[in-house]
């Protein structure tokens, strides 16, 4: 095994001992402070803005100040950098004040007046659809809608002996990454630099590109170290680093954005809220003739990538099962409140949850010991997916169930819930996959993408990319594939943060594809630097992407391989139930995930702890008001310490062949089915079903009186 031996970490001296700098520390000469103007007010039309008197010094910013185009055009749905005739949701920008002080900056951005005529807001996903209010988006507030079918689903439903239905809601989760969100922008001749916390560096440079109206050469992001995304550092950046270059081409100076907490919380994206109806068409016997979900997720004031999200979501709505006949429908819809966007997992959380609830319930109404009533509709190697694409290589799920079930001796904690005092005990499982990466049109030349090794002068070799390390260990692990194919000491190998002026073009980091398929250009690049490694002067590599041989993918009709390779796993959870106040606790949980190769296992597990306890405040903690608006951790409360439960995992060896040395993804995994194992596990104990996340006290104790 290659890789048996965990590497130390590069940035772990310095983040331990607080040595490592981040956007906010950064200081230049005469650099100015920026504060962001908000709207106060849901939905609306601006009718005056009144700012004060502004000191010498002091600057205010606003659409007017943009040299091109007032929109962030990187993905399919844009949204403005600042409000100019309209605002949709609280929180939208207006304008920056900026100056070289910044409380100074803050007095005066409070003090700026804007007047409003309102307009009726859109709060929920039913008022979005029943169009009992003006619609914020076209006539039906959808912003896009898709939908995936195989085998005759009609048909199936119209000779069921019995229609089995469920219906699930998931909230909004925070990322809540330690470092807020930060750039500085730096005024040169000729063009700007931008310093910024970001999973995406050269998107964000074509972001600039596209507001400015100039060529993408005139912009350099240059990445600071980051600290912490979840994907939450991908869109939200953007609009900064906009309004931080605005501010700066206008003052010829440095500008500064930093967001408070309250801020951050108050505005950047977060998880899609959903509600998930499933049915099941059953024979005479119980058995599965077919499966109909549809699927709506709220975006927002503004969609941003919602569109990818859900369309993720939607291709893993059938979750690890191959029934006879299947449809998948799902829809975006628009409300007044905070904009959603990436967040680890894709928008499978919300869908996992959905299908494996749906199926552990009809399970149960059958009299039938749920794994044992799944077991009979895994797919295998060979199966199609939603989208007539083919599960190409092993499916390691039943090998996981096997290792989950025997960690946690799930076989007698089922058959016996445990009541001890007012405690109720019980024990849950979820089965799911995860695919990625996302495939590309195999119908169309591949776009221009590369990762790069650098011979150096000093007989190190440094890694030429642009992907971020945001915690995961990313760096690492790269460093240790490059150093294990050119059979050289890992010291060697260095890898800075990326800077567009130096690092080709790759991709935004996310979506669990950096290993995988990244990995695998680095490698095929060390195999083609190796033979010049021993001779004088620099030598550099560029890598090309390419897609495995064995895809097939129609980007336009959405048919064939939605994804390059699955990951398959089970997690089982133990619980305790309070029966007074109804507070559930997490007492162990067990994962057993098949991960292809382990580049590194510490940090395998690192991730897998930490997507555990992720997903444990997903289902448990994580309760934000239906408007998606709070500012507070004393309102919004994530997993401490003593929340976090332990957690013991099985890796499962299942090399995938194109991998780098068979590894696959594993960054977003471990999060997807810990929802509905704690779900589960809540039923066994409390024999009620739960249909909703979080599980609160208030829900469950409601469930329950429902129940008596």
């Amino acid at each position: 095994m290659p890789f048996s031996k965990n590497a130390d970490r590069a940035d772990t001296p310095g983040k331990c001992s607080g040595a490592t700098a981040y956007v906010g520390d950064l200081r230049f000469d005469g650099m100015l402070e920026a504060v962001t103007v908000r709207s106060t007010i849901r939905r609306g039309k601006i009718k005056a803005i009144i700012l004060p008197e502004l000191p010498d010094g002091y600057y205010t910013v606003d659409a007017s100040d943009i040299p091109d185009l007032n929109q962030v055009t990187y993905f399919y749905d844009p949204c403005p950098y600042f409000a100019e005739d309209e605002v949709r949701y609280i929180g939208q920008p207006i304008l920056l004040v900026v100056g070289p002080d910044v409380r100074t900056v803050r007095r005066l951005a409070h003090e700026v007046r804007v007047e409003y005529e309102t307009i009726p807001a859109i709060h929920t996903l039913d008022e979005a659809l029943n169009g009992d209010k003006p619609p914020l988006h076209n006539e039906d507030n959808v912003y896009f809608g898709e939908r995936f079918a195989y085998g005759d689903v009609d048909e199936a439903f119209s000779r069921a002996a019995e229609i089995f239905e469920t219906e699930t809601h998931t909230g909004y989760q925070e990322h809540l990454y330690l470092e807020t969100q930060g750039v500085v922008a730096v005024p040169e001749e000729g063009r700007i630099t931008v310093h910024a916390s970001t999973q995406g560096p050269h998107a964000m440079r074509k972001v600039l590109a596209g507001a400015f109206g100039w060529e993408e050469e005139r912009f350099r992001v240059r990445q600071t170290m980051l600290g912490g995304g979840f994907g939450g550092k991908i869109e939200p950046p953007f609009l900064l680093a906009g309004h931080a270059s605005f501010a700066a081409h206008k003052c010829n100076r440095p500008v500064r954005l930093i967001y408070s907490r309250e801020e951050d919380l108050l505005v950047t994206t977060k998880r899609h809220p959903s509600r998930v109806i499933t049915r099941s068409a059953l024979d005479c016997d119980g058995n599965i003739l077919a499966v109909d979900v549809d699927v709506v997720f709220q975006a927002g004031g503004y969609a941003l990538s919602c569109r990818m999200v859900l369309d993720t979501g939607l291709k893993k709505a059938t979750g690890v099962y191959h029934f006879p006949a299947a449809s998948v429908r799902g829809r975006a819809v628009a409300t007044n409140n905070p904009m959603c966007g990436a967040y680890r997992g894709f928008g499978g959380p919300q869908t996992f949850f959905a299908i494996e609830t749906h199926m552990n319930a009809l399970a149960r109404k059958l009299g039938r010991e749920p794994l044992e009533f799944k077991a009979a509709y895994f797919t295998k190697q060979g199966g199609e997916t939603l989208t007539g694409g083919k599960y190409h290589f092993h499916v390691a799920l039943p090998e996981t169930v096997e290792e989950a079930t025997k960690l946690a001796d799930y076989a007698r904690r089922r058959l016996q819930p445990v009541q001890q005092g007012r405690k109720l005990r019980g024990i849950g499982q979820a089965l799911f996959n995860f695919g990625a990466p996302f495939s590309l049109s195999t119908n169309h030349p591949l776009p221009e993408r590369y990762m790069g090794l650098l011979k150096r002068t000093d007989g190190k070799v440094e890694i030429l990319s642009e992907l971020v390390d945001m915690g995961q260990g990313l760096h690492t692990a790269l460093r240790k594939i490059v150093a294990h194919a050119l059979e050289i000491p890992m010291e060697r190998v260095v890898y800075e943060d990326a800077d567009t002026d130096c690092d080709p073009e790759a991709s935004i980091t996310g979506a669990s594809m950096s290993v995988v398929l990244f990995g695998q250009m680095l490698k095929d690049a060390a195999d083609k630097l190796k033979p010049k490694l021993d001779e004088p002067g620099e030598f550099r590599v560029l890598e090309a992407i390419r897609q495995p041989e064995h895809l097939k993918w129609d980007a336009e009709k959405q048919q064939g391989d939605p994804f390059h390779s699955y990951v398959w796993g089970t997690v089982i959870a133990e619980v305790e139930v309070d029966t007074v106040t109804w507070q559930v606790a997490t007492r162990k949980i067990w994962t057993a995930l098949d991960v292809g190769t382990a580049i590194d296992r510490r940090i395998v597990k690192g991730q897998i702890d930490g997507g555990t306890i992720q997903g444990l405040g997903y289902s448990l903690l994580e309760s934000m008001p239906p408007d998606g608006m709070t500012t507070s951790l004393a309102d919004y409360v994530i997993p401490t310490t003593l929340d976090a439960p332990p957690v013991e995992s099985a890796l499962i060896a299942n090399p995938y062949p194109p991998g780098p040395y068979g590894a696959k993804c594993v960054g977003e995994p471990p999060l997807v089915g810990v929802a509905p194992a704690i779900a589960d596990a809540v039923a066994n104990a409390c024999g009620v079903e739960v249909w909703q996340l979080p599980v609160s006290p208030e829900y469950l104790m409601q469930a329950m009186a429902n129940k008596s």
